[in-house]
């Protein structure tokens, strides 16, 4: 088992170029967004930063601590199809298809008596998308055009938490590093006409996250902030003709909050509800608008020894979530709609678990935006494999003494 647990972290860092979500309005903003959370959170309306009631390897929280005594690793994996439709100004529409592959998140908790030492990697923000187009120019020269965004943002974190009683308290260091690169191309089989542009940037930065839980008997309440923070780096163009001295580039992330309840209003029943928001109309109003996201779900969690049926003691959810993304597109605001649905299978060892689910993204529309995408994903989440305790070895003969005679005395 712990053969397997350093496979799956070698094959999580391996993965981490891929870590990337697909979208069409990639070219106006970071459209996809993750928040911290694990599968099982993702299979429950992206809802968790408050969930005390379970192993919960979903760090957004920093004050997020399970009563486990087990040093817990968890990955997950995105995989599926992302649909794309555009229709443009003629009301002439278009649509394509294209797969997709993502790795949200790999997270390590060590626990330390009260204390609770975590680490979390997550690809926090991204946008990928490529087109082309057959074109005609205004001399009537046909070319095809292509284009391209590639833009991520990973956020790593290292976390320390303190559980005091009922309350939990954390903070973690966050270091943002992220990429840019928009490519445009133009081929018209006419060496003066065609043209290969791109604008490349990189930047990074620290940051802070503060969190705080209180837990009830059958409630948890959560809440954590993060302050604002500039990342900079670097900005290059490049051409076929040149390529021009590397500038300074800033790229300003918002004050970030996030209210969260978790409760258990029935035997074998969990409901949940997170609400996050973002202060981007202080960084530009003229570009921006705050942006916030409401997620819903619920769980069913039976208690093993009460089920016979195999399929009855197999913990499901099911959550939604509306997000209201931070920029416009055709002067209008994008919104997501999204729905999951999860899965739990246990394992032998109680730390040990396997997180399935599907969750369905649909953002903006043709009436509004002339551009909508929509996201048919299936999730898979690895939890458990205490990786750094050991089991005694108890496989060595041993020397069973042999029974005193005392009636010889």
């Amino acid at each position: 088992m712990k053969k397997t647990a350093y496979l799956i972290l070698l094959l999580a860092i391996a993965a981490l170029p891929l870590a990337a979500g697909n979208s069409i309005f990639a070219y106006d903003g970071y459209p996809v967004q993750y928040f911290g959370k694990d599968i099982y959170s993702l299979g429950m309306g992206d809802t968790g930063a408050s969930d005390v009631f379970r192993n919960n390897t979903g760090y957004s929280n920093p004050a997020q601590s399970n009563l486990s005594n087990r040093s817990l690793f968890s990955t997950g994996l995105l995989m599926g199809y992302n649909a794309y439709r555009s229709q443009d100004a003629a009301g002439k529409k278009y649509s394509y298809v294209d797969n997709s592959l993502d790795l949200p998140y790999f997270s390590l908790s060590i626990p330390l008596k009260k204390h609770r030492i975590g680490f979390q990697v997550n690809s926090y923000a991204s946008g990928v998308v490529d087109n082309q187009r057959d074109m005609e120019s205004e001399d009537g020269i046909q070319y095809l055009e292509k284009q391209s965004m590639d833009r991520y943002l990973y956020r790593a974190d290292l976390i320390y938490s303190l559980l005091l009683g009922n309350n939990s308290i954390g903070i973690s260091g966050n270091y943002y590093f992220g990429h840019e690169t928009r490519l445009l191309i133009q081929e018209g089989g006419y060496e003066p006409f065609n043209t290969r542009e791109e604008v490349s940037r990189d930047f990074k930065n620290p940051g802070l996250t503060i969190g705080y839980l209180h837990r009830f008997a059958k409630l948890a309440l959560g809440a954590h902030f993060s302050p604002a923070c500039t990342l900079k780096g670097d900005s290059t163009r490049t051409s076929i003709h040149e390529t021009e001295t590397s500038g300074d580039y800033e790229y300003e992330l918002p004050h970030r909050a996030c209210a969260s309840v978790t409760a258990l209003p029935f035997p074998e029943v969990k409901v949940a509800a997170d609400f996050h928001y973002e202060a981007w109309d202080a960084l530009d109003k003229d570009k921006y608008d705050d942006s916030w996201k409401l997620g819903v779900g619920v769980a069913y969690e039976p208690m093993a020894d009460k089920h016979e049926k195999f399929f009855s003691k197999l913990p499901l959810r099911a959550g939604a979530a509306y997000r209201m993304l931070p920029f416009a597109v055709n002067g209008k605001s994008v919104d997501e709609i999204s729905a999951s649905l999860g899965l739990t299978l246990p394992l032998k060892s109680e730390a040990n678990r396997i997180d399935i689910g599907f969750q369905y993204v649909n953002r903006g529309s043709l009436a509004d935006n002339r551009l909508t995408d929509n996201s048919y994903l299936m999730m898979f989440g690895f939890t458990g494999f205490d990786i750094f305790s050991k089991s005694a070895d108890r496989s060595a003969p041993r020397e069973i003494p042999e029974k005193e005679d005392i009636n010889s005395w």
